[in-house]
């Protein structure tokens, strides 16, 4: 068996989850779950990918005739096996901003993001409210890499935490990171404003948000 991100034949046993055997690649410490057999993982992965193109969870329940529990467990379990993989090299401009969504229906959450301008992806995010603790928790993942200038809109937030001669604040010089906040909106049916999908936990939210960037920055390898 080879390592499904680098290739790397040096793997070992890492547990068990939902009674699937999950490994751990030594060489590069990236965990993956593999399925009982070939025609589950199949239909895993075909579930996975209509989820991260914008259907829900009983749209792809009716579409390949299973329970939609099953579909969420899927995902789920998808959301729980993988980590949130990063390029390390030094980014020049670093975008950030926020967006809101809801958890049962009712409390809003927002979603803090940064991106890469010129490398075009995803670089952390964090969810929780639209404090300034948020916004350090975010910052704190990214500080290292972001060598370049930080752009943001002017929520108050960003002056306690972005240092002040990287700091630009500007609508202008967020246009990268407000696209990549639409595709929330397009390839998540949970985020889009007029839907009756709502995530009814944070971590639910978390692991669909974790896919999808993953998926957009190329790094979702059980799709390959």
């Amino acid at each position: 068996m080879k390592c499904l991100k680098c290739s790397s034949i040096n793997i070992c046993k890492n547990g068990k989850m939902y009674g699937m055997q999950r490994y751990k690649c030594k060489d590069c410490n990236y965990n993956y779950t593999k399925g009982r057999n070939s025609k589950d993982k199949s239909l895993k992965r075909f579930a996975l990918e209509l989820y991260l193109e914008g259907l829900g969870f009983r749209s792809i329940a009716k579409l390949i005739k299973v329970s939609h529990v099953s579909v969420f467990n899927w995902i789920k379990q998808y959301g729980k096996s993988l980590d949130l993989l990063q390029n390390d090299h030094n980014i020049c401009v670093t975008e950030i901003d926020e967006m809101h969504s809801y958890i049962s229906s009712k409390k809003m959450v927002w979603i803090w993001i940064a991106v890469d301008r010129y490398a075009k992806e995803f670089v952390n995010f964090t969810i929780g409210n639209r404090s300034t603790k948020t916004g350090k928790e975010l910052w704190q993942g990214i500080r290292d890499r972001a060598k370049g200038f930080i752009m943001t809109d002017y929520w108050k937030p960003y002056e306690k935490f972005i240092p002040r001669d990287k700091h630009i604040q500007s609508k202008a010089h967020t246009y990268t990171v407000e696209g990549y906040n639409s595709l929330f909106r397009h390839f998540l049916a949970r985020m889009r404003r007029k839907s009756k999908c709502y995530s009814k936990s944070i971590k639910m939210l978390e692991y669909s948000v974790k896919l999808l960037i993953l998926k957009r920055n190329g790094l979702l390898s059980i799709l390959d």
